[in-house]
């Protein structure tokens, strides 16, 4: 059932004041899985005599009228975003919640790391279902370095919420740094998680507004992560010295020709593998990411990589994978030996997939957002890159498309005559001149 809330304002005219103005009160009504109800003061004050209680407003256009309703309007605005950021983030909202995210009124000493502690042990118990191990371990440390600069910059175990702001980011950030000296990707990951702790302070009521939204932490460089098409003849062409390592090769070539990750790969089995009316091989899966469908055609080098080691892996398994942790180190040793002259992790795989085989292949990038099982384009365009193989042949197929269909006037005219027409012109008198001379 749909949450919904509505806002009554009315005045409470039995404390009127010297002036005599009343105090506007609101009265929050939520409609739901749990109907509830609570009322608040604005800290409004209103003139009776101009208040209409069908439009809840002031009428009239005088300056008072004017600005009570600016306020009011301010206020319902407010209370509607902090039911929203309620409603996104819990199943169940009540009216009370509404009324302390908008006063701010939660524990009296919420504290942040103690707020990052029960975050990060409601995420564990979600592992499997809606999130990684991966990302777990990720809150895990932000939450250690957090609690090490804490120390270190006042001094204290913790500190409260409430007492965050901009500095407090700056810091932070200043710090990781100077003393751990993290690059700008690592750092920017930290502050990243932090943010959305705050946001989970705002969403529980604690605080009424994020102290540092607006900050920006420096961004990294951004690095090539797919493979050119030279790179990939050279990887695919290559030997390797151990089984391993020829088998993490093919691994790596079954997630370009595929655009599954590795997590996925892991997860595959017989049963994903569909063959259409026309005879051509499809692997249909829910990416265990995201839980977005996830549905590709087979090409040639993936069925062959699959008849290769079709009967290799137990509990029906397409492939017996190698951790990921021994994945990539030898991944680092084989681009050295194929000439790749940058770190080379498994993730390229997917990134190659969506740059080198698909958006270069002509295959529109909609289509490549659905085959990766994307729930936004905006994430495919950071794993589909535009190539220089591409924009070779897309000039050349233009410059075959446009030939002869243009023409310029006057082309074969030689420079000299036209410059000669040109020096002509400047040494004319003007007409009006002329006439006023005449």
């Amino acid at each position: 059932m749909k949450t919904e809330m509505k806002v009554l304002l009315y005045l409470k005219k039995n404390e009127q004041d010297m002036n005599g103005l009343c105090p506007l009160m609101g009265k929050i009504t939520i409609k739901g899985k749990e109907n509830s109800v609570a009322q608040f003061g604005c800290k409004i004050k209103v003139n009776p005599n101009i208040w209409n209680a069908t439009s809840q407003r002031c009428t009239g256009k005088s300056n008072i009228a004017i600005t009570t309703n600016k306020e009011i309007e301010s206020l319902l605005l407010l209370l509607r975003s902090r039911f929203n950021e309620l409603d996104d983030y819990n199943e169940v909202v009540s009216a009370l919640d509404v009324k302390n995210a908008l006063q701010g009124i939660a524990a009296a000493q919420t504290t942040l790391l103690k707020l990052f502690e029960e975050h990060n042990e409601e995420f564990a118990l979600r592992i499997g279902v809606n999130r990684t191990a991966n990302t777990y371990y990720e809150y895990l440390n932000t939450y250690r370095i957090l609690a090490e600069f804490i120390n270190f910059k006042y001094k204290v175990s913790d500190v409260p919420i409430k007492s965050l702001d901009i500095s407090f980011v700056e810091s932070f950030d200043l710090w990781m740094r100077v003393e751990k000296k993290y690059m700008p990707n690592t750092f920017s990951g930290h502050i990243i998680r932090l943010k959305k702790i705050v946001r989970m302070a705002i969403y529980k009521g604690i605080i009424t507004i994020h102290p540092f939204a607006d900050f920006k932490p420096q961004k990294g460089d951004k690095k090539q992560l797919y493979l050119t098409e030279d790179e990939l003849s050279r990887f695919m062409n290559a030997t390797f010295d151990t089984p391993n390592r020829n088998f993490t090769r093919d691994m790596f070539l079954f997630s370009v020709f595929t655009g599954f990750c590795y997590c996925d790969i892991c997860n595959l089995t017989e049963s994903n593998i569909k063959k259409d009316s026309n005879g051509n091989l499809w692997i249909e899966t829910t990416r265990q990411k995201t839980g977005t469908p996830e549905n590709v055609l087979l090409l040639d080098v993936a069925v062959q990589l699959i008849e290769k080691y079709r009967g290799t892996a137990s509990n029906g398994k397409l492939f017996p994978m190698l951790l990921n942790t021994s994945i990539n180190p030898h991944l680092k040793i084989m681009a050295k030996q194929c000439g790749i002259n940058r770190r080379l992790t498994f993730h390229m795989a997917r990134h190659t997939f969506a740059s080198q085989i698909c958006l270069s292949g002509g295959v529109p990038i909609e289509t490549v957002s659905k085959a990766m099982g994307h729930k936004n384009i905006s994430t495919t365009q950071r794993y589909a890159k535009v190539t220089n193989e591409k924009i070779d042949r897309d000039v050349t197929a233009l410059r075959n498309n446009i030939t002869g269909k243009y023409s310029l006037e006057g082309i074969n005219e030689p420079p000299s005559t036209i410059l000669k027409d040109m020096s002509n012109r400047k040494s004319r008198p003007s007409r009006k001149l002329q006439n006023i001379g005449g």
